[in-house]
């Protein structure tokens, strides 16, 4: 008896224990110190360690290309990593199947410049679903669910080609223009802008003909060679999208129109054969973008969206005129506002 009274009393303060305990009776656990920003810092600098951005382009060209060594240079400073992927054609199905691998891939965030808008819609929105940050670049897609974009606008650079003409022509001729791919939503903004601001500033400025190389080089000879063949008494070339300038110069060297008063070619991107063009009396203006910055744009437009930040939606990079007068000095001149 004597034991089991020991026994129960035991086990009385056992059970009187336990409640104190489990009601926070014992030694608190220790609280977790706030962060401090140098490690937040690190921390933030952790996970994008971890992050894999995709840069898609339109097509396989060199224009894109820096673009791509640029994001990787930056890329290491940001500490990320960078796919670069285009198709070798014009044809949406490859990027559309580029799109669905990355996806597949579940990277981080896509950088896209849609080669067919309303094509690539579905397959852009479907890479927001699955939560990766998709973004734009160089050509928009409205309608889809693209967080940004990074470029120039190119309805206003379409418009600052329009002044280009008028002043070229001294406000009356005829022009022909050569486009690339007539699908892609920037190139046709940049005629609209022509057509528009020639329609409202300079009415004696006709266009008679336009054709689309699909961004193929040889194809854009012939086209040029076409449209010179049936317009003879154009005087002016229009290019459009990084080939035609190149491939109008090549016509013209051919011809024997260096320096020819009567017969330009104005063209769009500072592509170094079209800056060669410049130098050489081939092509008498070009209307640049700015896509030196692009990659540096990207990134961090991507690394922000990641960490859950606001961003700017629409990023405008502008345009510049290069003629031979300031072909060494273009990249250091303000963009341009129209007047």
């Amino acid at each position: 008896m004597k034991f089991t009274k020991k026994l129960l009393a035991c086990l009385m303060l056992v059970c009187m224990a336990l409640p104190l305990t489990a009601c926070g009776g014992g030694k608190k656990a220790e609280e977790k110190a706030p962060e401090t920003p140098a490690q937040q810092t690190e921390a933030k600098e952790s996970a994008a360690e971890n992050r894999t951005f995709a840069i898609v382009y339109p097509i396989v060209h060199p224009f894109f290309e820096p673009i791509g060594v640029d994001a990787e240079a930056y890329a290491k400073t940001a500490n990320c990593s960078i796919i670069t992927k285009a198709p070798d054609s014009s044809n949406a199905q490859q990027q559309i199947e580029i799109m669905e691998n990355l996806i597949s891939m579940n990277v981080d965030g896509i950088a896209i410049g849609p080669t067919d808008t309303a094509a690539l819609v579905p397959t852009i929105n479907k890479a927001v679903e699955k939560g990766i940050k998709v973004i734009c670049f160089e050509s928009e897609a409205p309608g889809s669910d693209a967080l940004a974009f990074i470029g120039t606008d190119n309805y206003k650079a379409g418009r600052h080609m329009g002044e280009v003409i008028g002043k070229n022509l001294n406000g009356e001729g005829k022009i022909v223009i050569l486009t690339g791919l007539p699908t892609q939503f920037s190139l046709n903004e940049r005629i609209r802008g022509i057509e528009e601001y020639l329609a409202e500033k300079y009415p004696n400025i006709q266009v008679v003909d336009t054709q689309p190389s699909e961004g193929d080089p040889q194809k854009a000879v012939t086209c040029t060679e076409n449209m010179i063949q049936a317009h003879p008494d154009f005087d002016a070339l229009i290019g459009i999208d990084a080939t035609a300038g190149p491939a109008a110069a090549s016509v013209w060297k051919a011809k024997g129109w260096q320096d020819d008063p009567d017969h330009l070619i104005l063209t769009f991107d500072d592509m170094e054969d079209n800056l060669q063009g410049v130098r050489d009396g081939y092509i008498k203006a070009i209307v640049a973008q700015r896509q030196t910055t692009w990659a540096k744009q990207i990134i961090d437009t991507l690394n922000a969206l990641c960490d859950g930040k606001s961003v700017e939606a629409y990023n405008d990079t502008g345009s510049v005129e290069i003629t031979i007068d300031n072909i060494d000095t273009y990249v250091d001149e303000p963009s341009y506002v129209e007047k």
